[in-house]
């Protein structure tokens, strides 16, 4: 709801700024060039008090990474808050200038409409009521208002009143059956594909990349593992995630156990303190309860717990028991899986190579022994180099680990350890997560350096047990990053690796095509926002000059209104290459179609810049001619194609030929000079008009004086 409140409060801005806009008819050009800076000012201010010494992109780049990697309905972050603020002021406000800007408030209901529909399309399970609600029962209010009269703009109140009730009982059938369709299922069919339903390739991150930070802290008499999640689909080649299915997550009961058949002996206290936008809990491995204040679910495939929407919230306190591990003896004696079809998953595997073909013919008949021999002759001549990045372990390369190179990754030999106990007979999958705790004053902690993989195998009456294990021997690492977890137990390998610094003059082999690329590379930039600023400073001089003549105006009364509303009109049309600067406002008329406004105003114009109403120039007549003028120029402006209208706003003929000099200017280059007195005037010759840009120094406004008109014309 907050954030819904949000948007909410930057529509209402947007048509708020359009109204001050519309109503401001002198500075309105300017209040359009300051609605994004005003918007992008309100939306920083919103997110100052939840910043947290954070940068603005830095909230906005964890909004939108958490927006992608959680599943909805994703956290409100305060990296939203201006997205969403920008977003809906710009359709407020573009909304409501077509319906008042533009006089077409039918069309202002469509700007909204692409909006509604990507977001009806994109609500979780549970929310598509009530945003069809929020969203299509306006739209139909306003739509049987708007349609419900012929548009006059002179009804009563009691009129309007009437028409709007007469619109609510319209759409109350419209809310009725928009409740029978998501009932229903009509409106959001369930997908006949679901790409999360299907396994996926784990994305993972190298502890390199890992910023070094608490994950969580642990406090209880075991040091790991921290499952996290695990892989269990193997398809000959690369181990995947299990399918992402909510509908057999199932609620954790109130007093936590998961499993009544099973005893916890050993419980584990954990403490969220930031597990980035992650919604599983990290715990130990197949726990028998979770207990925790806020309500969790569990998934029954991965035996982990996790939040139901959203991320871990930092401080979270939960505590989960578990069995004690049993030992070698205790897993030798236990009784073979009852139904070996329900673990087909844990036991698909292709054919074994030559050297396990070969390990298997004299290993022991029992699973566990048998597991157990495999893996420790594996971890007997097996070197572990690089890091443990999940990639692709075919029967091949377990080939290649026990009678190859003998080297392989952590991951590499965990995946061949699982699939050597899927050989023997045991159901297994990668349990991945953390293992090992930091003692870090008078708490335990887990931080990214201590991310690991093992294997978990599944035996009757145990449940899932983590096998974890090193392999005795690693290749020697020159990293030194500070986030690699050093194992004490694992001696390097016999061939030593010795760092040495030999320097090396290295020739530059880069082409000439190729430095003069990055120098245009570094340029092109630069002439960009040169060329923008070129293109631009016309719109720019010609706020300014009209913002100038309005003033101007304001101070010498009517007849200069009237003269600078139609000057506008006139640098108007010379950008738009329609008729002659030379031209008066009556010689204009014969180049331009019959309109019957235009003539009212050409004869207004005409009458009282040099006619009977030079002295009688009312206020009125002022403001008939400023809303002629802004119909005529909005009816003009229509008529021209795009790219007319592009070319019109980027031209510089109005500020090179303005229409009148006697009314200020804005030079396009040149800065207007001061004016001279008018004793500096030289003698003997006739002092010429006020220079553009000048204010103040015409006394008087004029035009040209018309050419012998046709009495048809002048009786009018």
């Amino acid at each position: 709801m907050a954030a819904r409140a949000l948007c909410l409060l930057a529509a209402l801005f947007g048509v708020f700024w359009t109204a001050l806009t519309l109503r401001n008819t002198r500075r309105r050009v300017l209040l359009q060039q300051l609605f994004i800076p005003a918007t992008l000012a309100l939306g920083l201010l919103i997110v100052l008090p939840s910043a947290n010494g954070s940068s603005l992109g830095q909230l906005i780049s964890a909004a939108i990474r958490g927006g992608r990697l959680l599943r909805p309905p994703v956290p409100f972050d305060p990296g939203w808050r201006p997205i969403l603020f920008l977003i809906f002021a710009v359709v407020g406000f573009a909304a409501a200038w077509v319906a008042g800007g533009w006089q077409r408030p039918q069309l202002g209901l469509a700007v909204p409409l692409p909006l509604l529909i990507l977001t009806g399309i994109s609500q979780p399970k549970g929310g598509e009521l009530t945003t069809g609600l929020m969203a299509i029962v306006p739209l139909i209010a306003a739509f049987s208002i708007l349609f419900g009269t012929t548009g006059g703009t002179n009804l009563s109140r009691s009129f309007e009143l009437k028409r709007t009730l007469r619109g609510l009982v319209a759409f109350v059938p419209a809310i009725v059956l928009l409740v029978v369709l998501n009932n229903s299922g009509f409106l959001f069919p369930k997908p006949i594909f679901n790409p999360q339903s299907k396994p996926q390739k784990p994305k993972s991150v190298p502890l390199s990349a890992a910023q070094d930070h608490v994950l969580f802290q642990v406090d209880g008499p075991i040091t790991g593992p921290w499952q996290e999640g695990t892989l269990d689909v193997f398809d000959g080649a690369n181990w995947l995630l299990p399918p992402y299915n909510p509908s057999t997550f199932r609620s954790i009961p109130s007093g936590g156990v998961l499993d009544p058949t099973r005893h916890g002996s050993t419980t584990v206290k954990f403490t969220a303190v930031d597990l980035g936008d992650s919604s599983v809990l990290p715990g130990v491995v197949d726990p028998v309860s979770v207990a925790s204040s806020q309500p969790l679910v569990y998934d029954p495939r991965t035996q982990t717990a996790r939040v139901s929407a959203g991320r871990v919230p930092k401080g979270l306190l939960y505590t989960e028991t578990l069995p004690s591990y049993p030992a070698s003896a205790q897993l030798a004696n236990a009784p073979p899986v009852p139904d070996p079809k329900a673990f087909q998953v844990w036991l698909h595997v292709p054919p074994p190579p030559p050297a396990v073909r070969k390990l298997l013919a004299s290993a022991p008949t029992n699973p566990w022994l048998r597991f157990d021999y495999l893996r420790a002759t594996l971890n007997n001549i097996v070197v572990a180099t690089g890091v443990g990045i999940p990639g692709p372990v075919p029967p091949a390369k377990v080939q290649d680990m026990l009678a190859g190179s003998h080297k392989g990754s952590p991951f590499e030999i965990v995946a061949g350890e699982v699939e050597l106990a899927r050989w023997a007979g045991v159901p297994a999958r990668i349990g991945f997560g953390f293992d090992g705790e930091n003692h870090e004053g008078n708490v335990f902690t887990v931080r990214p350096k201590n991310a690991a993989q093992w294997v978990e195998t599944y035996f009757p009456g145990f449940g899932w047990v983590p096998i974890i294990s090193n392999p005795p021997h690693a290749q020697t690492s020159l990293d030194n990053n500070k986030n690699t977890h050093f194992n004490p137990q694992i001696q390097a390998s016999q061939d030593v690796a010795a760092e040495l610094y030999l320097p090396v003059e290295l020739p530059n082999l880069q082409a000439l095509y190729q430095r003069v690329r990055e120098v245009v590379y570094t340029l092109l930039p630069i002439a960009a926002l040169l060329l923008a600023f070129y293109l631009l400073l016309p719109v720019a001089k010609k706020g300014v000059r009209r913002s100038r003549r309005h003033r101007w105006a304001a101070e010498r009364g009517p007849r200069a209104r009237i003269a600078v509303e139609y000057a506008e009109l006139r640098d108007f049309t010379t950008d738009l290459g329609m008729g002659d600067p030379r031209d008066t406002a009556l010689e204009f008329l014969a180049k331009t179609v019959e309109d019957e406004e235009h003539v009212e105003l050409a004869w207004l114009v005409t009458r009282v810049l040099y006619g009977d109403l030079a002295s009688a120039a009312t206020p009125a007549d002022a403001q008939a001619a400023e809303h002629m003028v802004a119909s005529i120029r909005r009816r003009m402006l229509r008529a021209q194609p795009l790219q007319n209208r592009i070319v019109a706003s980027l031209s510089r003929s109005s500020l090179a030929r303005p229409y009148s000099t006697e009314v200020p200017n804005v030079a396009l280059w040149k800065m207007p000079r001061p004016s001279r007195s008018r004793s500096a005037a030289p003698k003997g010759r006739r002092r010429a008009s006020a220079p553009a840009g000048r204010r103040g120094t015409a006394t008087r406004v004029r035009l040209r004086r018309p050419r012998q008109r046709t009495p048809e014309r002048s009786s009018r």
